[in-house]
């Protein structure tokens, strides 16, 4: 490797990538190729805006902030295009004692692909972003409104070739891009890979996004919704599910309409959708997209090409039959994302009694319409979850959760003085 240096990155529970830039020897130590390299805790247990979370009783600030160790993952090694002569790495964090750091992103992903392997399942998976773009320092929009429109692309011709660039030396598969049905809103479509790279792919496309808008005078948003009235932003999730022989395993569903594992799959999403929402829609934010007639969905309903349902059955060929879950936005934390959804289809497979299709196609639970009603349906989960997806970990998201539920609360908005004035 001839570089200069080295960012190692680790995903924080807001979603966003943390890390170090290292002179490449630091990587070649003993300590990194075994223990890992040390970081704080703390950047498990602060918010958005990088407060500390005072209500974590054993970590972060009130723990002392003590040392995680960071193990660099290998096969993550890539060009970090706008950095001269650098390269990014991702990481897991684990304990000091070796063993996986249980609030950890990464790891609660790994944990619920692995519960999954041990079935004899792979995940593959894509999101499909969408984000806008806007002036730099400004909320003024940097294309018009006109869906799929060449003439809104020619408006970013600068921005779109760089970061193409971007996400080619990122090996990020980039396949799609177009505009969306609002001013400055931007689609991107992916490649799909084996689920921890496909959460990968997903936050080094926003980061790479981000980096790209700078350098030509713009800013990229992701916010689920940061214009009212307006179209919000999505970040779509299209998994399918594969044997160790390489084969689609929802293949059959295409011609039989009561396939089994089918059935399973799709239940298991929806029969969890409400508690998960907290994971898929983790801020105050998330649910102004999620409102009638604006395509993000608002019950729990499973369905063929109907992009009003929350879980999309996309049954094509053999190997392209998959689902697309709507309901994340695009601020949703695409490691917890595809963990939910890998350990809703685990519940599903371990159902005794699967539900008949007509039950299935009945289903039509209203979904959570704020943070505080997602916090809710989260409390009232089925314990399955804390098996799945660890303890541990739900009991220190819904802390980060009601911490952004009490920010919001406090807050006193431009809207309330002019109205209420």
């Amino acid at each position: 490797m001839d570089a200069r240096s080295v960012v190692l990155l680790f995903p924080d529970v807001n979603g966003n990538l943390r890390g170090k830039m290292l002179d490449p020897s630091v990587l070649h130590s003993e300590q990194a190729r075994g223990a890992g390299l040390p970081t704080t805790d703390l950047m498990l247990a602060v918010d958005p805006v990088d407060e500390p979370i005072t209500t974590l009783p054993s970590r972060g600030i009130n723990a002392g902030s003590k040392d995680l160790l960071l193990r660099p993952d290998p096969s993550t090694l890539r060009p970090l295009p706008w950095f001269d002569s650098s390269y990014v790495l991702l990481g897991d964090l684990h304990e000091q004692d070796g063993t996986p750091c249980a609030i950890s992103p990464r790891q609660v992903l790994r944990r619920t692909l692995g519960a999954l392997a041990d079935r004899g399942l792979e995940v593959r998976a894509a999101f499909e972003f969408e984000f806008r773009l806007f002036r730099a320092d400004s909320w003024q929009p940097a294309t018009t409104g006109l869906s799929y429109s060449p003439l809104a692309l020619s408006q970013i011709s600068e921005f779109i070739t760089t970061f193409r660039a971007f996400a080619d030396e990122l090996r990020l598969g980039l396949s799609v891009l177009h505009s969306e049905g609002a001013p400055g809103l931007i689609e991107v479509n992916v490649e799909p890979q084996s689920g921890l790279q496909a959460a990968d792919t997903a936050a080094l496309l926003r980061l790479a996004a981000i980096e790209a808008a700078a350098k030509h005078g713009l800013r990229a948003n992701f916010m689920a919704k940061p214009v009212a009235h307006e179209e919000g932003s999505s970040a779509h999730v299209h998994f399918s599910l594969w044997d160790h022989a390489g084969a689609n395993v929802l293949r059959a569903s295409r011609d039989d309409p009561d396939d089994e594992l089918f059935r399973r799959v799709a239940w298991g999403v929806l029969e969890h959708l409400p508690a998960l929402s907290l994971l898929y829609n983790p801020t105050i934010n998330s649910y102004k997209r999620l409102v009638p007639g604006y395509f993000a969905p608002v019950s729990a309903a499973c369905g063929p090409d109907d992009r009003s349902f929350a879980l999309r059955a996309l049954l094509k060929t053999p190997d392209s039959s998959r689902f697309e879950l709507r309901r994340p936005g695009a601020d949703c934390n695409p490691y917890l994302a595809l963990a939910a959804i890998a350990a809703s289809v685990r519940l599903g497979l371990d159902e005794q009694v699967p539900p008949s299709r007509d039950r299935l196609d009945d289903h039509d639970e209203a979904l959570p319409t704020s943070l505080e009603a997602a916090l809710w349906e989260f409390r009232q989960r089925d314990t399955r979850l804390d098996d799945a997806l660890g303890a541990e970990f739900c009991t220190h998201y819904v802390r980060t959760r009601e911490w952004e539920l009490h920010a919001w609360q406090n807050a006193v908005s431009e809207w309330e003085r002019q109205r209420y004035a």
